[in-house]
């Protein structure tokens, strides 16, 4: 099979263009967390250094006019280093904000920010080429392993994702998908490493694709799937798996050695080969391992009392269960829900004692009874 017959040149420039195409969309699907008013707490990365709304959409406007000026502009890499500095800041704002498919976008596009589109040296755009297919493979890889590690993946994130074919199947066949789904990491970890495997490459492409040809239809935005973003993140990465992997992808002259003088291949293979090994430790954040669909966690559950439940706003009431005279706020329900997002447990990626703001259940304890008061 000889795949795409497309230049290395070409495919940078492809790539950059959907990634940043990407992440610009990707911030219109999930607006509500990043700007304007809400109900879910802000989470800043540092006490009382935070932008109140509506003057966060300065932030968010700022950086999509950026993306679209990276794409029509000569100086690329100016406009590429200013939005990555904008969204910086809007973590720093609000680590909610720090969702995988985030990071994974605005990691390739800081990659773009070392190249500077000249075709005359091999070594050094199939260098970036070759990083950023480091990068994307890597998502696969950890992304199963967190799916392997968790004990709750095929009775909640697989039996939500396949539940539309509950409607045209009987018990029994459905049964057998739900069964199916503990192959799935599987066949995550198999895409990630195969990718990188010239022998087995055309067979990992094709998993690759068909995977998220298929999570494009079973996550289709509705009632039960909010996350919009990592959605139409299956469309990316079917292109962008095609681009980097698909056909002839390295230059006839081209010298691995070339990767070991570059310090950016050991910040790669640091921050995205080694330390996400440790989120299953709880020493790295689960945004920054690919654990798309996090699972239950301790922390996302939140008792308050009845009397404390009568103040709430009957919008945040509708994420309450009753439990033993007590009720229960589904934090996960109510992220996703109103910030169209995963619900994670950022506090080991900030440098605060864990009694501090910062511990997500205390800022939205806070924030119940501030909006009780209104």
């Amino acid at each position: 099979m000889e795949g795409l017959k497309i230049s290395i040149p070409q495919r940078l420039f492809y790539l950059r263009t959907i990634v940043t195409l990407g992440l610009f969309i990707s911030f219109l699907l999930s607006l509500n967390l990043w700007g304007g008013q809400r109900y879910f707490p802000s989470i800043p990365v540092f006490e009382h250094f935070f932008l109140k709304p509506p003057y966060d959409y300065i932030l968010v406007v700022f950086s999509l006019i950026c993306l679209l000026c990276s794409l029509f502009f000569h100086t690329t890499r100016t406009f590429i280093f200013l939005a990555l500095l904008a969204n910086c800041f809007l973590v720093l704002f609000d680590v909610n904000r720090l969702q995988p498919w985030f990071y994974v976008y605005n990691a390739i596009l800081f990659i773009f920010m070392f190249y500077d589109g000249r075709v005359d040296n091999s070594n050094k755009f199939t260098s970036i080429f070759i990083f950023i297919q480091l990068i994307v493979a890597s998502v696969y890889v950890f992304n199963g392993i967190s799916q392997l590690m968790n004990p709750f993946f095929v009775i909640t994130d697989f039996y939500d994702a396949i539940l539309p074919l509950k409607k045209i199947m009987s018990e029994r066949q459905f049964l057998f998908f739900l069964k199916a789904g503990k192959f799935v990491p599987y066949i995550m970890i198999f895409i990630g490493l195969g990718l990188l495997v010239r022998p087995v490459k055309y067979l990992a492409i094709s998993f690759g694709v068909a995977l998220h040809v298929l999570l494009f239809i079973f996550l289709f935005p509705s009632a039960n799937n909010h996350n919009y973003a990592l959605w139409f993140m299956n469309m990316v990465f079917t292109f962008m798996v095609l681009f980097l992997y698909s056909g002839k992808t390295q230059q006839r002259y081209f010298s691995v050695a070339v990767l070991f003088q570059k310090p950016l291949f050991y910040m790669i293979i640091v921050a995205f080969w080694i330390m996400p090994a440790f989120n299953f430790k709880e020493k790295w954040p689960g945004s920054l391992s690919f654990n798309f669909k996090s699972g239950p966690s301790p922390n996302e559950n939140l008792l308050i009392s009845e009397n404390d439940f009568e103040r709430l706003p009957f919008y945040i009431r509708g994420f309450c269960t009753k439990k033993s005279g007590e009720y229960v706020l589904r934090l996960r329900s109510w992220c996703s829900h109103e910030l169209k997002s995963e619900y994670f447990n950022h506090a080991p990626i900030v440098s605060v004692k864990p009694e501090d703001v910062l511990q997500i259940t205390r800022v939205t304890e806070v924030a119940a009874d501030e909006l009780s008061l209104k």
